[in-house]
């Protein structure tokens, strides 16, 4: 039985399995070249029928990730706000109007717009939850046959934040927190007030420049925006930092008077702004940990699985493992709205079909892959000399210019299913050299100087490296290095003494690890610097886009399966 899952707004995705297994899983941006792709993912769709080799008529359930009739909780809100100010109210309902005229009214038509474009079918089309979604994505696909579930983003349908907890093919819900009490869209409002823009996904600017502040506003934070008790509950004090008000970079007069007036995109950050933000992400972790030690005690569980877009909070995430009393947890790769499609597919297996559960999700190579003759097809088009080498002879050449200082494009296997790059479609570089940063960031990926790189190394060596032998395939985590390690490493080691790692297991990468390995043969360290293969773009998916991004970019040499094009001086 085929399952096809979608989510159609932001990051609009599809996913397809077959009897419970994962075939495909892409995002619609990686074809359309536009990030945060929100529309409806034909491409993506098109490439789940593909791989798979069926047309629309053999799928027998397609699943939506939202409710669109779900609006009573947010009119209510808008009204509401309409007693703090006529601002607040109007950036609701503005936003409102646009988003059920063009989004979720829209929903309503997926079903017929499906056989408009892929055929006739008898499928059965069902509206999901958005938040039992992202609890799917996490549960379902996890080692685990019960979990504490803790689900939290900007908002789906009206639930911002929901406890549940998950045993084999059931996942009950234990409490929800509704608008406009957002974990997320407290740290988009933060977001925009530092000068970014959340539209375009900048909150992982938030998470990198905090490394370089203190928490000097963290009582304010902490006191007068989120709060929370210990039974659950928290609560976004919008009279102080509104959402809605932060997506025109408009700020109450309460903020502006204790920080400041909001940084515009234009001025320089300084060491004011990084403390913003050190002390929106302290906040953040503090009240999320309090809220997941609330959670354990609930649920007695020994393991916890999370998803939704706080859940790439990768500093937050090495607190939650360090700190809490949970023994492990999962996050997988896609664990924003993307990932949605994913849960939607396995919400109706198992949540509905209440189909046992055989898949665990080992990696996030679910993407579109290429082959050789392919690859040379596009080099040969785009009129690049290039040489095709067996791996034998490649793997070890590659490790030697990245050892003498090169910076590749690296593009093999499947792509990736999410936002990080994890040796499918990667930059990879040598770690040990201290100024490798400050390379990538400014010459080849042009981004701000403080975004940080992280380290692919073998899942062998992880406890040597990082203390301890956590297996993070999806690089969700950040831990502190071990002693000695950040003199080792310094271009994937953080200021604070940090890093995120992606551990790499020979069985599910044979290739990636084998370049690790003869990387370590040349400098004794089983590690090579990591970043997504994307210049101000998405994740390159084709080979036509890593030669696109080859030609308007300058890193030294690109590498499409065994073909290898070396830049010329």
């Amino acid at each position: 039985m085929y399952i096809l899952g979608l989510t159609t707004l932001g990051d609009s995705a599809a996913t397809l399995i077959k009897d419970g297994e994962l075939i495909a899983a892409c995002e619609e941006e990686r074809f359309t070249r536009k990030k945060h792709y929100s529309g409806f993912p034909y491409n993506a769709m098109q490439f789940c029928l593909d791989q798979a080799g069926i047309g629309i008529g053999d799928v027998e359930h397609v699943g939506l990730y939202w409710k669109p009739w779900v609006l009573r909780h947010k009119a209510l809100q808008a009204l509401k706000s309409a007693a703090i100010s006529g601002a607040m109210f109007k950036a609701r309902v503005d936003r409102g109007v646009q988003q059920v005229g063009d989004s979720y009214l829209g929903m309503l038509k997926h079903p017929q717009r499906i056989r408009d474009k892929f055929g006739a079918s008898g499928f059965k089309f069902h509206y999901l939850d958005h938040h039992l979604c992202h609890a799917s994505s996490a549960f379902y696909v996890s080692p685990f046959d019960s979990a504490a579930i803790f689900t939290f983003d900007g908002t789906g349908e009206d639930t911002t934040t929901m406890y549940s907890r998950g045993k084999g093919t059931r996942i009950d819900v234990m409490k929800r927190i509704k608008l406009p009490h957002s974990l997320g869209q407290f740290y988009s409002s933060v977001t925009n007030y530092i000068g970014f823009d959340m539209f375009s996904g900048d909150e992982w600017k938030i998470m990198g420049l905090a490394a370089y502040g203190k928490p000097t506003y963290y009582d304010f934070l902490r006191t007068r925006v989120l709060t929370h008790d210990d039974q659950g509950n928290f609560n976004v004090n919008i009279r102080v930092l509104d959402h809605h008000l932060a997506k025109r970079y408009e700020f109450p007069e309460e903020i502006v008077r204790e920080i400041g007036p909001g940084r515009k995109p234009d001025e320089e950050l300084t060491q004011k702004h990084w403390d913003i933000a050190c002390s929106a992400q302290k906040v953040l972790e503090d009240t999320v940990l309090d809220l997941l030690r609330w959670l354990h005690k609930e649920t007695g569980e020994d393991n916890l699985c999370m998803a939704g877009g706080v859940a790439f909070n990768s500093v937050m995430n090495g607190r939650i493992y360090s700190e809490l009393p949970f023994k492990d947890f999962f996050v997988q790769p896609a664990a924003g709205d993307a990932g949605c499609s994913l849960g939607a597919a396995y919400q109706i297996w198992h949540g509905v079909l209440n189909k046992p559960r055989s898949f665990v999700m080992k990696h996030g190579y679910w993407g579109p892959g290429f082959t050789n003759e392919e690859c040379q097809k596009a080099l040969n088009e785009a009129g690049l000399e290039y040489e095709t080498l067996p791996d034998e002879v490649l793997l070890p050449k590659l490790a030697q210019m990245l050892a003498d200082g090169a910076i590749i494009g690296w593009f093999q296997g499947r792509m990736e299913f999410g936002p990080r790059a994890l040796g499918g479609r990667s930059f990879i570089a040598d770690p040990r050299r201290k100024d490798m940063r400050d390379l990538l960031n400014h010459k080849v990926k042009m981004r701000e100087w403080f975004r940080p790189l992280a380290p692919s190394m073998h899942a062998e060596v992880a406890e040597e490296l990082f203390g301890r032998p956590r297996y993070d395939p999806f690089m969700v985590t950040v831990y502190h290095v071990a002693e000695g390690v950040a003199e080792r490493i310094p271009a994937v080691v953080h200021v604070d003494g940090t890093g995120r790692p992606q551990t790499v297991v020979k069985d599910v990468n044979p290739r990636y690890w084998n370049l690790l390995n003869e990387f370590k043969k040349i400098s004794g360290v089983p590690v090579l610097l990591n970043t997504s293969f994307n210049i101000q773009e998405p994740i390159v998916c084709r080979p036509q886009d890593a030669i696109n991004t080859f030609k308007g970019a300058n890193f030294d040499a690109l590498v499409l399966e065994n073909n290898i094009v070396l830049r010329k001086s």
